[in-house]
């Protein structure tokens, strides 16, 4: 089968989304012929393709899928019209598209309004945060055909139900809930798992960041920019503040980069707490599974809907880490509370910093739930599992 997939962001760009997008892409790339049709926000982020032709993704020297970068029409942060795409969907059985993607979205609308017969799939992701006024009129033409884009719809994904319950598309979901199949996102238990505490790799990396013996470390994984600010780094950063006198010896470890970095770097010193906070930057996942792995406790400590799911959830579980995250729908429906991790109350300082000084206060919950983690992430979540049912929904 001629798949099309069409997303807003693809990596290299940093994020959740873009992530599990290259992921699904290459699970139907497995079976099928897939190409990937993406903005290209900025040329300079794009890897370089001869004269504008897809960019062929290659794995142990084969083929696997093309990407192929559209010049926008017009673009404000993550959405961008591309109109240019409408004559590319011609000659696909099926359209696999990632919503939001305000622009792309509209098209994907029309090809399936003119063309009935070929396949439309929507993942839904997440809610979009507040708009700015320029995005909200952006957005204006993908609100105008949303219910009639998803009635077209031939199936809808999304990987909670717990969170479209509570989502914009609440009542589609209660009109055609037929339409609808949750399938998580997952994790490649092969590229996270957990490493022994005292490996020489680990202790190279102690060092380096300056993490002594003894002391337990918070972590966040995360994109540091404005797209992402419903995170909550700032949230995360007063906790810790506020427990740095009754819990010694703990670090806070922040990896990611992005246009916020500098703004969180510099509370982390207004708070007092630049001595004990580590800005580790963007790194590879080959790294980030040691970054994992030097985790007490990871944190997602997220302020409202626009965070649906968390993969980086999934990849802390991998490694054994135990976590905890934002009581919010989808979110919350990741793991069970108090087994493999912690709900807090989205938002609140004052419960982050009660939770993480309760749970940093008995070490040995980080045993007895981090191998909760492990045991729910190979039952749950590992991304060959989750490639049959992806399939199962173009059979």
């Amino acid at each position: 089968m001629k798949i099309a997939i069409v997303t807003a962001v693809f990596p290299p760009y940093q994020g959740g989304m873009g992530n599990s997008a290259y992921e699904i892409a290459k699970i139907l790339a497995s079976k099928n012929e897939v190409t990937v049709f993406t903005p290209e926000y900025e040329p300079h982020l794009s890897p370089a393709s001869p004269a504008g032709n897809p960019l062929l993704i290659k794995e142990r020297g084969a083929s696997i899928m093309e990407i192929k970068y559209l010049q926008p029409f017009l673009q404000l942060g993550l959405g961008a019209f591309v109109p240019s795409l409408y004559q590319e969907l011609k000659n696909f059985d099926a359209v696999y598209l990632h919503y939001p993607f305000f622009g792309g979205a509209e098209i994907a609308w029309l090809y399936k309004f003119l063309h009935p017969r070929q396949k439309l799939i929507i993942h839904f992701h997440m809610d979009t945060p507040a708009l700015s006024w320029r995005a909200k009129i952006l957005s204006l033409p993908s609100l105008i055909i949303k219910k009639s884009l998803f009635k077209r719809a031939d199936k809808i994904i999304s990987a909670s139900l717990d969170y479209v319950a509570h989502s914009s598309v609440k009542k589609y979901f209660k009109a055609w809930p037929e339409k609808f199949s949750e399938i998580p996102f997952g994790v490649h238990l092969d590229k996270f798992h957990v490493l022994p505490y005292d490996i020489m790799e680990l202790q190279e990396l102690r060092d380096k960041l300056g993490i002594k013996k003894g002391e337990r470390v918070i972590l966040f994984v995360g994109a540091l920019d404005s797209a992402h600010s419903f995170k909550g780094v700032e949230i995360l950063l007063r906790a810790v503040s506020n427990i740095k006198y009754s819990i010694l010896n703990i670090k806070l470890l922040i990896v990611g980069d992005g246009n916020l970095r500098t703004d969180y770097e510099h509370q982390a010193r207004e708070l007092g707490i630049d001595k004990l906070t580590i800005f580790a930057g963007r790194v590879s996942d080959e790294e980030l599974v040691k970054y994992y792995n030097l985790a007490d406790i990871f944190v997602l400590p997220s302020v409202d809907k626009s965070e649906a799911f968390g993969m980086v959830l999934v990849e802390a579980f991998a490694c054994g880490v135990p976590v905890m995250a934002s009581d919010l729908p989808g979110v919350r429906s990741v793991f069970e509370n108090g087994v493999q991790g912690i709900t807090v109350a989205p938002g609140s300082v004052r419960h982050l910093q009660k939770k993480l000084e309760e749970y940093l206060r008995y070490p040995q919950k980080r045993l007895k739930m981090g191998r909760a983690a492990r045991e729910l992430v190979e039952e749950k979540y590992d991304w060959r599992k989750i490639g049959d049912k992806l399939q199962a929904i173009f059979n």
